[in-house]
């Protein structure tokens, strides 16, 4: 009586096994070797009892085996699958080009924020760029002031120091303006690659610039 039981519970395993193999193959549907379903079934099944349970979905045809040289692969017999329709495959292959689309979108983006990184790498920090553009505003309010009293006439100076003074304030312009513009470059891709406005990031940042740019040269007059 002890032994029909024990039979009986060997049968029950060995079934319980069987449609835990055959339920994985049929949700992955792709080939896979005996090691491969132990693995992935964490060990529930062992390799052993897997290869007997295949040996046998294989007689029941439920199961097709493909040998490759000294590897045997498993993999769930198609012809339980009902072939889809004309119209089911024209919404896969529409579905199929929507995602490719998708991708290649994904792809463009993703070059364009390589672009940005590489810049911002190759270019001068934020708060490089803020303390040149602070030194060179300095510069430039103390060429004006410079300018003022010359131009007031308060205090003779020579031609030649007259020159001198214009060629740095106009070197010193060019510069400022070239920092800002760069500035201002840079700050946009980088708003552009997280979707913010300029202005927005820099409310978020706290980053101020300077109010005026100098776009009329004062020595023109």
């Amino acid at each position: 009586m002890v032994k029909q039981k024990k039979s009986l519970a060997i049968r029950d395993d060995n079934a319980l096994a069987e449609q835990k193999v055959l339920d994985y193959l049929r949700k992955q549907n792709r080939p896979y070797s005996a090691t491969d379903i132990s693995n992935n079934l964490h060990g529930a099944v062992t390799k052993t009892i897997v290869q007997k349970v295949l040996t046998s979905l294989v007689d029941k045809e439920e199961v097709v085996c493909k040998t490759y040289g000294k590897q045997s692969v498993y993999v769930v017999s198609q012809d339980q699958f009902e072939s889809p329709s004309p119209d089911e495959l024209n919404n896969m292959d529409a579905e199929i080009e929507d995602l490719k689309k998708e991708v290649n979108d994904y792809k463009e983006r993703n070059k364009q924020l390589q672009s940005v990184l590489s810049g911002l790498t190759n270019s001068l920090t934020n708060e490089q760029v803020e303390e040149r553009l602070k030194t060179l505003a300095e510069k430039n309010n103390r060429n004006e002031e410079r300018l003022q009293e010359l131009k007031s006439g308060t205090k003779s100076v020579s031609v030649e120091d007259k020159n001198r003074i214009e060629a740095i304030y106009a070197r010193n312009r060019k510069l400022w303006r070239q920092r800002k513009r760069m500035f201002d470059e840079i700050f946009s891709q980088i708003a552009d690659a997280i979707e913010k406005k300029t202005r927005e990031l820099m409310e978020d940042l706290g980053v101020e610039t300077d109010p005026d740019e100098l776009k009329e040269d004062p020595f023109a007059n």
